[in-house]
């Protein structure tokens, strides 16, 4: 695989990145990528000093490593490097330096997730524990492309990985998403009927229970609803990894 990971040199860029070490099951090419204005050559130091620290790590052995430092923005920099090395999967923090905190992310991850088409692994603050619980939250008034998730074969999932997939049936139509064939693992599926379902119902059992929560691009806005009712009601602190999908 080929990882690329953001980094604003942050505690919590550093944790995902180390997070991101465990993250493939094999071998893999990990690019570390850094934008901004500043001096070059201070960029460039800081960036081998972090791929110093990434390389010392007890998962990084088998993975190779390359500094990605650009004079530009954020957004540019990272499609760039998404296109030019080929890019399977990107990785970063939930917030870092630069955070408006919009919706429980930082800004820059929010504007990677919403404007790079590139699969997204966000880090909070935790450590990698073995992917064998992945929570999925599906509104069925938005359509989706199931063949996005075949990106989960390449992850170190468990022999025996459940994919729970709830269905918000908010229009009461009874319709449902026929295709997961792409995905080889014990499927669970259940349908709610209200909006307040995700915070009553989803979020208890996944914060118990999920290693990992996957959701699509085009439908953020059931993680906005969710992060800002967790705020409204004093339990803003999440700390499951999220995979956002474009699909």
């Amino acid at each position: 695989m080929n990882v690329l990971i953001l980094t604003d040199f942050s505690a919590q860029a550093y944790n995902a990145a180390r997070y991101a070490l465990n993250s493939t099951p094999g071998p893999s090419n990990f690019y570390v990528l850094h934008a901004s204005n500043g001096e070059a050559a201070q960029m460039d130091e800081a960036l081998s000093e972090l791929v110093g620290k990434l390389k010392k790590q007890p998962a990084a052995k088998q993975h190779c490593f390359s500094a990605l430092p650009f004079s530009d923005n954020l957004i540019n920099a990272t499609r760039k490097a998404v296109i030019e090395k080929r890019i399977d999967i990107i990785v970063m923090g939930a917030s870092g330096k630069n955070t408006s905190n919009f919706q429980g992310l930082g800004g820059n991850t929010c504007n990677v997730v919403k404007k790079v088409k590139c699969p997204v692994l966000v880090v909070p603050n935790c450590d990698f524990e073995q992917w064998e619980q992945l929570y999925l939250p599906l509104d069925l008034r938005f359509p989706v492309n199931t063949q996005a998730l075949q990106l989960l074969q390449k992850l170190p999932v468990t022999e025996n990985v459940s994919l729970n997939v709830w269905e918000f049936d908010l229009n009461n139509s009874g319709a449902n998403i026929e295709d997961f064939k792409s995905v080889n693992y014990e499927l669970h599926r259940q349908t709610l009927k209200k909006e307040s379902d995700f915070l009553d119902k989803f979020w208890p059992e996944a914060n118990a229970k999920a290693n990992l929560i996957v959701f699509f691009a085009r439908q953020l806005h059931i993680t906005e609803k969710l992060l800002n009712r967790l705020s409204t009601v004093g339990k803003r602190k999440q700390n499951l990894p999220v995979l956002i999908l474009h699909g």
